[in-house]
């Protein structure tokens, strides 16, 4: 019995202990799912994919997302208009292999902007200098499923639109969460 109620004392401190560390810190990310004002919480569960996204708000006045997987790639496309289109896939990739296949590109010269252990935001510059457009790039797991998230290849993004799409792709968590 002492030893249980020991236990439970030591759990219980433990547990206050975890949650003064982590308001103590106000510098770090936000919690799962802590929606501000600008944002929309969608589940997403087609074809394999089963996930939370948090989506801005503001570009859902003009266009409605569309969540649909594209059955010839086996992609997930997640998209709002013209100017945010995510392709998410379940690939087991890693940053050196991105990289190394950013640089065999035969028109575009990547500039890493953002790099971390598992993501890349950067830009594609044209042989003469010219800058062409932003991209971003993300591997990570998911219920033990390994993803590839990216902003798509088909569109031409501005810095602002890939930095929600980043922020959108950060915020990707398990629906069991």
């Amino acid at each position: 019995m002492k030893n249980t109620l020991y236990t439970a004392f030591v759990l219980a401190l433990m547990a206050t202990q975890a949650c003064q560390n982590q308001t103590a810190n106000p510098g770090q990310e936000k919690a799962a799912f802590q929606l501000q004002a600008n944002d929309s919480l969608f589940h997403v569960d087609q074809a394999g994919y089963n996930f939370n996204i948090i989506l801005p708000k503001d570009l859902m006045i003009s266009s409605n997302p569309e969540i649909k997987v594209n059955e010839a790639t086996g992609e997930l496309n997640i998209r709002l208009g013209e100017h945010f289109w995510i392709v998410a896939s379940q690939e087991k990739v890693d940053l050196t292999a991105m990289k190394a296949a950013m640089s065999d590109d035969m028109l575009f010269k990547p500039e890493i902007l953002e790099e971390n252990a598992t993501s890349i935001l950067y830009k594609r510059v044209l042989p003469d200098g010219t800058e062409y457009d932003y991209s971003f790039k993300s591997c990570s797991e998911i219920s033990g499923k390994p993803y590839l998230f990216k902003t798509s290849e088909e569109g031409e993004f501005s810095k602002e639109s890939v930095t929600k799409m980043k922020d959108a792709i950060s915020s990707i968590q398990n629906t069991t969460v």
